[in-house]
């Protein structure tokens, strides 16, 4: 019985150790309201902004001044994503999976390929999905608050348009956007490396037209998490921010353009195709919510579901998920959701004889396409001249420039209002 108790002793004591030392492994440094923020969660982020794809600082000094930088952003993350669960905002995840299918599009895979390409080095592509459907709320939440708080007098408006440069509204073009993210409120040395890495990227990408290469090559675990692109179909000058007109004046097919740092990152633009459309004013500018079933045209009973799907949509309010839910009771594994914003001129014919038939939040019967069915629902439409245009488009600069004020000012109230503990 001895022997026991002398062996079960031993057992806790070892057991104790074993957390005592595990504990010791991380530590909670702050408490944001009822969110904790560790200490790996800072160092992870330390050693993605600042000894990633450059050389390391030793500097005992420098690393005390990233820890606090660090800190205070990430204690700015967890104040605005705890207003996105207080107003019960989301995003939907159509438009995150687009992104991703992009980005899996520049490293030149397929979904698959990059799912296993993330587990390859070392990142769960679950914890990966999860990330960035953070950092698009972020951007989502932030974006309303530019425009909530955002007071831009029609003069400053209409000053800020005529000096801007004559932009060509008949250049259309199609484009490879690629954002590196940056923090709420980032520190200069973060921008500064992040210039660097785009403008070695865009030197790659100029010499031989691969930048998977250069991506393996500087720590793809990290520069792979803050990176996002789009690509776009046709798209008018006029709907470009304008922060890059000074770029497309003289841009040619295949130019690479960047670094441009804007409010929500560092930018590099990759011009893949360019054509003239003659732009006739006023424009009829339309947001549409199009649902796509691809190569639907075998399955006999596709119309029918459809039309159930839809009044099942317009009797309930059926969410997103709803209809991928539908989607995928029916069998169909090609279900993709847009949202739309351009000109009704651009749109595929027939869709466009459609959204002209629908009033507002009206959803139209099924429709055929080259892509396949579709479900087609007219949001909102809107008849803008040249100057509402040119106006729009200066609107939307002087808020890039105001951010940076808007952003510190709703922070700092975010931040009176919480309780906020560091932990020493």
């Amino acid at each position: 019985m001895k022997f026991w108790k002398i062996l079960t002793l031993i057992s806790i004591l070892q057991t104790n150790a074993v957390f005592g030392t595990l504990k010791t492994l991380d530590r909670m440094v702050a408490l944001v309201n009822h969110h904790i923020i560790l200490d790996s969660d800072i160092r992870n982020n330390i050693y993605m902004f600042h000894n990633n794809i450059y050389n390391v600082n030793n500097d005992i000094s420098q690393n005390i001044i990233y820890y606090q930088q660090i800190l205070n952003q990430l204690i700015t993350d967890h104040l605005i994503l705890q207003v996105a669960t207080q107003q019960n905002i989301n995003i939907e995840y159509n438009k995150l999976d687009q992104m991703i299918n992009c980005i899996a599009h520049l490293y030149g895979m397929t979904l698959d390929q990059f799912r296993l390409h993330l587990h390859n080095i070392g990142l769960n592509y679950e914890k990966y999905y999860s990330q960035q459907y953070r950092e698009l709320l972020k951007k989502s939440i932030c974006d309303s608050v530019l425009y909530y708080r955002s007071n831009i007098l029609m003069h400053e408006i209409k000053k800020t348009s005529k000096e801007s440069n004559t932009v060509n509204v008949n250049k259309q073009f199609k484009l490879r956007h690629i954002t590196f993210s940056l923090p709420i409120q980032p520190a200069q040395s973060q921008i500064d490396r992040t210039k660097d890495f785009a403008r070695l990227l865009i030197k790659k990408k100029a010499s031989n037209n691969n930048i998977k290469e250069l991506m393996n090559t500087y720590f793809n675990k990290e520069i792979i998490q803050i990176i996002k692109v789009q690509e776009t179909e046709w798209i008018s000058w006029k709907d470009i921010p304008m922060i890059l007109d000074k770029h497309l004046q003289k841009a040619k097919k295949n130019d690479i353009i960047g670094p441009v740092v804007s409010y929500d990152g560092i930018h590099i633009i990759e011009v893949q195709d360019m054509r003239y459309k003659q732009t006739i004013f006023p424009i009829t500018k339309i947001k549409a919510k199009i649902f796509t079933i691809k190569n639907s045209h075998k399955n006999a009973n596709i119309i029918e579901q459809l039309l159930q799907t839809k009044e099942h949509i317009e009797k309930s309010n059926t969410t997103d998920d709803m209809i991928t839910k539908k989607s995928q009771d029916i069998h169909i594994n090609q279900y993709e959701e847009n949202i739309i914003y351009q000109d009704l001129d651009d749109f595929d014919p027939s869709i466009r004889r459609v959204l002209a038939s629908l009033k507002r939040n009206e959803i139209s019967i099924p429709v055929y396409t080259s892509n396949g069915w579709r479900l087609i629902q007219l949001i909102d439409i809107s008849i803008l001249d040249y100057n509402e245009i040119m106006y729009e488009r200066t609107y939307l600069y002087l808020l890039n420039k105001k951010f940076d004020e808007i952003m510190k000012n709703w922070i700092q109230e975010l931040r009176s209002a919480s309780y906020i503990k560091i932990i020493k």
